[in-house]
């Protein structure tokens, strides 16, 4: 969980001074700094896609059996 709030914080002021250079260098309006930010870091909090943070699910694959023969080899089915 502590990585998820720093990651959010360094990407919100990511957002923040992207916001705050296009606003400068391009005339964009002033609140675009604080909407960029928060739309940044709301993403890789709750991360929509499953990318950035698990989810703990497992998959289990099918393990064939083995059987021992005779002679104490190992055979699969």
């Amino acid at each position: 969980m502590n990585k998820r709030i720093l990651a959010t914080i360094l990407w919100f002021m990511v957002g923040w001074t992207v916001g705050a250079m296009s606003t400068f260098f391009l005339g964009l309006p002033e609140g675009l700094n604080i909407v960029l930010a928060v739309a940044i870091g709301a993403v890789v909090w709750f991360d929509p896609a499953h990318l950035l943070w698990p989810q703990g699910r497992r998959v289990i694959k099918n393990i064939p059996t083995t059987h021992r023969v005779p002679g104490g080899r190992l055979v699969s089915d």
